[in-house]
């Protein structure tokens, strides 16, 4: 499998079934703006309250071939096998991602679970095996990942284009990211020390620039 990061914001995605596993899966597009489609002919109260505040469209059919026509990603979780085997088939034609919530092993691809603190986000993936297991990592490491790190990346991030002009080589700029990300460094931004962790970063980039 391989990983990567998509942005769903605007891209049209399917979700075929009602239930609480879809609400999961629709809850977790909506927060990447994605324009949601969810396609059974009943849903449960979540999915129905989404509807009426226009906040997803909801087709009230079952799913039936083509339906899937046009959309970026289709999701399903009916527990409809014959569905599942038609869309798997009809994802290698297509070409669009398919994740089947029921029947993983019939999806091209799959939805990790994720752990995110502002721009800073873990996924963690099973291949589908076990979503229970990456819920109860995600829950670990969680509990573990210091809060001052999501707040510490915004900081450093809009260091990184001051760094760019002040240190010309990239072979430089790799060392001294190397050199900034230590334990001491990290030690101070655990404490939640930020602006000392900030000075520190600073003197960095004075040192590595003489």
């Amino acid at each position: 499998m391989y990983p990567v990061n998509i942005k769903l914001s605007g891209l049209p995605c399917l979700v075929i079934g009602g239930g609480h596993v879809a609400l999961r899966k629709i809850g977790t597009l909506l927060e990447e703006e994605a324009d949601v489609t969810v396609m059974a002919p009943e849903v449960c109260e979540g999915i129905q309250k989404l509807a009426e505040e226009h906040r997803i469209s909801w087709i009230p059919e079952v799913y039936d071939k083509g339906k899937e026509d046009g959309f970026f990603l289709v999701i399903s979780a009916s527990g409809n096998k014959e569905a599942a085997d038609f869309l798997s088939a009809a994802a290698k034609i297509k070409k669009f991602l398919y994740n089947s919530a029921d029947f993983p092993k019939a999806g091209n691809c799959h939805i990790p679970a994720r752990l995110k603190k502002g721009s800073l986000m873990i996924s963690i993936s099973t291949e589908g095996r076990s979503p229970a297991m990456a819920k109860y990592m995600k829950n670990r490491l969680s509990r573990q990942i210091p809060e001052g790190y999501d707040l510490w990346l915004d900081r450093i991030s809009r260091g990184r284009e001051e760094l760019k002009s002040q240190i010309q080589s990239g072979d430089l700029r790799e060392k001294f990211w190397q050199s900034v990300f230590d334990e001491p460094v990290m030690k101070l931004v655990t404490e939640g020390k930020l602006d000392e962790a900030e000075e520190c970063v600073r003197r960095g980039i004075s040192g590595f620039r003489s």
